[in-house]
């Protein structure tokens, strides 16, 4: 074995160790986060609604295609699983692995490169990091197969091979039927890419004006709801700035063979093929012609109304995409001006020592993809200019060009909401750059740069990076991990989330067992309906439905309420103030009938227990605190469900974010223990016992009153925690305020 393959074999099982400690660190993040706002149960309870009822649209409420539905719906009969907190994240990590791993393979078609090809992928993979927040979201699909449809474009040109551009338009279009937005960014790209290659003089002269035009108008069609606003308007202008940059570049400096003729005519019956199917098999599950068309088209117009959220722009993007567009279109009509091809380099590496230090945090612009918006897009054109001659380097730039087109349209799936989305939208300027910037270094002239010893040092640099990105997740994942509780709810028992998080969900999923029988959300917060097995009023599930929702929905939803006297609401208190912060208030049929008929039973960290008005509940794993003061001496009333085994210490905890700290434990030796009986709403159905110490307690629930000398600091922040004498944990009970 010669040293160079020696050295690729070790170069490969580094990228197996880096490939294996990400997916490591993605699984820790993944099964310690669960975010208030609950998008993830919004589809994972529509993705059981449909899968169980079909009638998407028409009866199961939602603002994502039909495609997508389908496709997961396949999925989860092939492999037999069910729609459960674990499952979709399993499936999310699929996902996350699957679009870095497409990234990486395009960076080694182009580059042969392990060292590049590991930084590509571990860079992706954490561009890409927010799929923590919203695990089973269509995103998580969506970035796949934007990543698939990149690496098909690389792997055979489309302009050549009719079946490699029928599968494109397929994805468009199934992208297009997960979410109308991205598929259609997709469908323009790849219609684009072909258009720019046609050698027909008609195409020449009349199809490519138009479709400039086009891709000139698009964002601003796309935006005209919010183009008010200062950062949506600057988002339309920057995006007509790429376009013309890239345009000039794939007019004029054009890599690789023209397109065949044949080629648009593939790839517009791939995408035709896909939509007809996929209709199809909707309309047999029970939907609509008009439903598809409400949930595929006119619902998602309106959705900048029901929600956004505009892009933070960086320091000086204004600059570098002026610079970006000028130096591109300066290259492109001076191919051979040694000045322009040696600005090309300059900005290429500038560009990338800049993404370095964001890697390392020195620079913070929103992580990668605030980086990627920008400044990448500014530079998408710069990257896809050639500037070797020679067949490899004419299929290098090839497959930049075809990288920059697709990023060029999908930057755009950062309106109307710049969150999740964001990342989603600039993860291919990770592989671009990449694959820039090593065209600069072998376009520079034989220097020292090109010299074993400093390409070697430059490989150990980039190594270096990819590792830094695999330890940096890993520890903030392990971190996570570490200090979480695990939240031991039917299908999230393998999640552990925060300290702050887990006893809210906990004792809010119990309470609803307790005390109703079917269960509400104010916003959707369709995870307690998974994780209960209690029924939501009808199949209209949004997470803000007061703002997706029509009268006739809310009405239908008010009279199941109505007629159901155990009824509960739960409500996300600190997910409400911010919507109503941003100017998106409850309103409408529902939101006015809760807002009469209902009324809070209790509350535990931001979560509150709503129940019709005039009834009582006992709030199971909660408690108060008196503080006598008098006397130095406290007692706690705690209710609960009674244990089967007898107490026989009380643990008190502070709790904080990422930490707990033991505060006393309460034994027969310094605390007394009664225990009193009572029924569901919180009366007293038999005698108290003076001493619960050891001894069983009367089921199935009672208030336990213990008394200690001592005073209780900030009793809203303490967990009470049962056990037995074997050391079983019995119950957790949070202190309220």
């Amino acid at each position: 074995m010669n040293k160079r393959a020696l050295l690729q074999g070790i170069g490969w099982l580094a990228f197996a160790g880096l490939v294996v400690a990400l997916a490591t660190a993605g699984t820790w993040l993944l099964f310690s986060t669960f975010m208030v706002y609950d998008d993830e149960g919004y589809v994972l309870y529509s993705l059981r609604n449909y899968a169980e009822h079909g009638r998407l649209y028409d009866a199961v409420f939602s603002q994502y295609g039909p495609f997508f539905f389908a496709f997961y719906d396949a999925v989860h009969r092939v492999f037999g699983f069910e729609w459960t907190s674990t499952s979709g994240r399993w499936l999310t990590l699929v996902h996350w692995v699957l679009t870095a791993a497409f990234c990486g393979v395009l960076t080694w078609r182009a580059t042969r490169s392990v060292a590049v090809t590991a930084f590509v992928y571990a860079g992706v993979f954490t561009a890409i990091w927010i799929m923590i927040y919203e695990p089973s979201h269509p995103g998580g699909a969506i970035g796949c197969f934007v990543a698939l449809a990149a690496w098909l474009g690389c792997q055979r040109d489309p302009g050549q091979h009719a079946a490699t551009a029928a599968t494109l338009g397929a994805l468009g279009a199934a992208l297009a039927l997960t979410k109308i937005n991205v598929g259609a960014f997709m469908l323009f790209s790849g219609f684009a890419w072909l258009a720019f290659r046609q050698e027909s003089p008609a195409w020449r002269r009349r199809g490519v004006p138009a479709l400039i035009l086009w891709l000139l108008v698009m964002p601003w069609i796309l935006m005209a709801k919010k183009l008010g606003e200062g950062p949506t308007l600057t988002f339309a202008l920057l995006n007509n700035v790429a376009v013309l940059g890239i345009a000039a570049v794939l007019l004029h400096r054009r890599a690789g063979e023209p397109a065949r003729g044949s080629s648009i005519r593939a790839y517009l019956l791939g995408a035709a093929g896909l939509t007809l199917v996929t209709v199809v098999v909707t309309l047999l599950r029970g939907s609509s012609v008009l439903g598809i068309l409400s949930g595929v088209l006119l619902d998602p117009l309106n959705q900048p109304n029901v929600y956004s959220f505009p892009v933070e722009w960086q320091s000086g993007h204004g600059i570098v995409y002026a610079l970006g567009f000028a130096l591109a279109v300066w290259a492109s009509f001076r191919p051979e001006n040694v000045l322009a091809v040696r600005a090309i380099i300059a900005a290429r590496l500038l560009a990338a020592a800049g993404f370095l230090l964001v890697i390392v945090q020195l620079i913070t612009t929103r992580g990668l993809a605030g980086f990627g918006l920008s400044y990448g897009l500014g530079l998408a054109a710069v990257c896809a200019v050639p500037l070797r001659h020679d067949p490899e380097g004419q299929e290098d730039a090839r497959l930049r060009q075809w990288l920059a087109v697709l990023f060029m349209l999908q930057s755009l799936h950062a309106y109307p909401v710049a969150g999740s989305q964001l990342n989603w939208a600039t993860f291919l300027w990770v592989p671009l750059l990449a694959l820039a910037v090593r065209d600069a270094v072998l376009s520079l002239p034989q220097t020292w740069m090109q010299q074993p010893r400093f390409i070697g040092v430059g490989t150990g640099a980039v190594w270096a990076i990819g590792a830094y990105m695999a330890f940096n997740l890993g520890q903030i994942g392990y971190a996570k991990r570490s200090v979480g509780e695990p939240l031991a709810l039917p299908g999230a028992e393998q999640l552990k989330p925060s300290n702050d998080t887990v006893y809210g969900l906990q004792i809010m999923a119990e309470n609803a067992k307790a005390h109703s029988d079917l269960l509400y959300s104010m916003p959707g917060l369709y995870s307690f309906n998974l994780w209960t097995g209690l029924p939501t009023p009808t199949l209209d599930n949004a997470t803000q439905w007061f703002l997706s929702l029509n009268e006739a929905r809310q009405t239908a939803i008010r009279e199941k309420l109505r007629a159901d006297p155990r009824a509960a609401l739960i409500v996300q208190k600190d997910t409400l103030k911010f919507l109503v912060d941003h100017g998106f208030r409850v309103r409408g049929a529902l939101g006015n009938y809760l807002g009469t008929q209902f009324q809070q039973a209790f509350e535990v960290d931001g979560y509150a227990f709503w129940v019709r008005r005039g009834r009582t509940i006992a709030p199971l794993s909660t408690g108060k605190a008196f503080v006598g003061s008098a006397v130095d001496r406290t007692r706690l009333e705690l209710v609960l469900t009674a244990p089967k085994q007898p107490i026989a210490r009380i643990e008190l905890w502070k709790l904080g974010a990422v930490s707990r700290d033991l505060l006393q434990t309460l034994t027969p030796a310094n605390a007394s223990l009664a225990a009193t009986p009572i029924d569901a709403a919180g009366d007293p159905t038999g005698l108290a016992l003076g001493s619960a110490w050891s001894g069983p307690l009367p089921a199935p629930i009672v208030r336990l009153t213990a008394e200690f000398p001592g005073l209780l600091e900030q009793p809203g922040q303490v967990l009470a925690t049962a056990f037995a004498a074997d050391g079983t944990r019995l119950a957790a009970i949070r202190i309220l305020p």
